[in-house]
């Protein structure tokens, strides 16, 4: 029948299976399965306690007595290797083997006692009442496995001691309530063994999970034990170099880092709302506050720059109609220290305002920049316009001269000629200036004549060949295009270029060869080839490149006179033309540049001008 005692051991069964059901229903935490495998152990010898003080016969109490070692064995286990999981960190899972090995072990050797006598060396009751509890003696088994129990124990005592050391206010009632939870039973179970302690003439030790299980009862819903856990959580924080602060549901500091302690005058912030802390009180916001939140504090004499965010935590619960969902047990307050960040802002918005102010500056000189070279070349073109109507009278008047020298004075012809070549080569250079100012001009536009070009070839030729008397210009034209449409001026000034180059980097004694004929361009279309070679010193290899770069002339032309103008005059008109000139040249034996041009009748200025720089 059902005693007082037996009514105890099965609310006591209850408390502990209430424990191990709601623990398992939280969130995942370390030392889940061990402490759930504990209260269950718990239970089981609870249960085979409450049987024992229910049936009658003698044998039959020392069965259930018996039967209890396999949960007396796990208890302390599992115990233990919960509070070394929660604390520290998580076990493998072969430890669990241990427990459950000995357990198992210890069960069995309990079950066949009557042939070894190891668990119990007599049994009798403690009266002649029907029904009465039964005295155990003890045998060396009883001893080893209690040692080994006790072992456990005082690992646990000792594990849970050093985190209510390390712990913060917020956890040192969890650890407390560890200590309290387990020093009953122990206890009690020491009391009995030693014979000085018994209740109903029973161990005591199962009839103390009754105040173990209202132990977890308020730790679990009072204390919110497994909500916010403190595994490993003092490590961490120390860690992070940003302040983090932890808070309850009613905006309660429960944790701070040193970083987040440093925070706040007293160093203090725990047990305290947020909205009581100095500085602090403007992150007192709800879940709607738009995130993260500016925030600036004087810091060991400084000012330092934050950005707060509220990391929501929640835990597992039971919802209306029972339903699983879940509530938010609190939040977690990171601070990002941007003060860096800000002041690295703040050079960047200085940096980049004085680079606008550069710009504008800049602006403002590229504008008088380009003011003055329009100016500067409207000067040169009006200049060499001026140059122009002098050398055309003097041009004249050699002319005249010659007309009467070649009847009155016969030597004064030499003389003459000088002075037409010479003029020559100044018409000639002033019109080289012209045409690079008239090509650098957008609004610049291809003239489309109808060209002779045997005849402008042959005027080319003998243009140089006036300037460089005693220089042979070799003409090879039986090949040549009768005609083309372009821009005959802007041709002839490319032929002039060539040539004159040719003259002016060979030997007096190697001549020069002109050649045109009729080549296949891209797509089977017709082209006009024409190719200037001679055998002056060449163009260095690393250098062939560059020659029709503006202004860039080769390193072994020595002193001689040029601009660097000439050759990229060649390029900009014959991409006006759609075509293209190429070089070849070896050091020290010669080269020979080629022009090629369409033979269309429409020039391509824009296409072939495209890709093409104007300086």
């Amino acid at each position: 029948m059902l005693s007082l005692p037996a009514v105890l051991l099965l609310a006591a069964v209850l408390a502990t299976l209430w424990t191990a059901w709601r623990s398992w229903a939280l969130p995942p935490f370390p030392g889940r399965f061990n402490f759930v495998a504990m209260q269950l152990s718990a239970s089981w010898w609870a249960t085979a306690a409450a049987i024992e003080t229910i049936v009658p016969a003698p044998a039959d109490k020392l069965f259930w007595a018996e039967m209890a070692w396999l949960g007396i064995v796990g208890a302390p286990s599992f115990w233990a290797l919960f509070l070394w999981s929660y604390t520290r960190e998580e076990l493998p899972a072969r430890w669990r083997l241990v427990p459950a090995v000995v357990g198992t072990a210890t069960w069995t050797a309990a079950l066949s006692n009557d042939s070894h006598r190891l668990m119990y060396t007599a049994v009798h009751p403690v009266s002649d009442v029907p029904g009465a509890a039964l005295v155990y003696g003890h045998g060396l088994l009883f001893f080893v496995v209690t040692i080994y129990l006790y072992a456990f124990m005082v690992m646990s005592i000792v594990v849970t001691a050093n985190g209510v050391h390390r712990a913060t206010p917020a956890y040192r009632t969890h650890y407390l309530g560890f200590l309290v939870a387990m020093a009953v039973p122990w206890v009690a179970n020491v009391g009995y063994v030693t014979g000085n302690l018994t209740l109903f003439d029973l161990d005591p030790t199962p009839f103390s999970f009754l105040l173990m299980g209202a132990v977890f009862y308020w730790l679990i819903t009072r204390r919110r034990l497994f909500d916010l856990l403190p595994v490993a959580r003092d490590a961490l924080l120390d860690a992070v170099p940003d302040p983090v602060l932890v808070l309850d549901a009613d905006g309660t500091v429960v944790e701070a880092n040193p970083a987040a302690r440093a925070l706040v005058c007293d160093r203090q912030p725990l047990g305290r709302r947020l909205a009581e802390l100095p500085g602090l009180s403007v992150l007192s916001f709800g879940t709607s506050a738009v995130l993260p939140v500016p925030l600036t504090l004087e810091c060991d004499g400084g000012l330092r720059s934050f950005e707060a965010t509220r990391v929501p935590l929640t835990s597992g619960g039971r919802s209306g109609g029972g339903r699983s969902g879940l509530r938010e047990v609190g939040c977690l307050l990171m601070l990002r220290d941007v003060t860096h960040r800000r002041h690295a802002e703040m050079r960047l918005e200085d940096t980049v305002r004085r680079l606008d102010l550069a710009r504008l500056e800049a602006e403002e000189r590229l504008v008088a920049e380009q003011e003055a070279k329009r100016a500067l070349k409207g000067f040169l073109s009006m200049t060499a316009h001026e140059f122009k109507t002098p050398l055309a009278i003097i041009d004249g008047a050699a002319q005249i001269l010659l007309l009467d020298a070649e009847v009155k004075a016969p030597g004064m012809l030499p003389r003459l000629e000088k002075i037409r070549r010479a003029v020559r080569r100044q018409v000639n250079i002033l019109e080289t200036c012209l045409a690079d100012d008239r090509l650098s001009d957008p609004a610049f536009a291809l003239r489309r004549d109808p060209l002779d070009l045997p005849a402008l070839l042959r005027a080319a030729a003998a243009a140089q060949g006036d300037a460089a008397p005693g220089r042979r210009i070799e003409l090879d034209l039986k090949d040549c295009p009768a005609g083309m449409t372009g821009d005959g001026p802007m041709l002839e000034l490319c032929v002039h270029n060539l040539l004159n180059n040719a003259l002016k980097y060979s030997a007096a004694g190697s001549p020069v060869r002109l050649r045109a004929w009729i080549g296949e361009g891209p797509g089977g279309q017709s082209e006009l080839a024409l190719s200037v070679a001679d055998q002056g010193i060449g163009i260095p290899a690393e250098e062939v490149e560059r020659v029709f770069d503006r202004f860039f002339r080769a390193t072994n032309t020595g002193t001689a006179a040029g601009s660097g103008v000439g050759l990229n005059m060649v390029r900009r008109i014959a991409a006006l033309h759609g075509g293209t000139v190429t070089v070849e040249s070896r050091l020290g034996e010669g080269s020979v540049f080629t022009l090629r041009i369409p033979l269309r009748g429409k020039a391509l200025c824009e296409e072939g001008m495209a890709d093409m720089p104007a300086e």
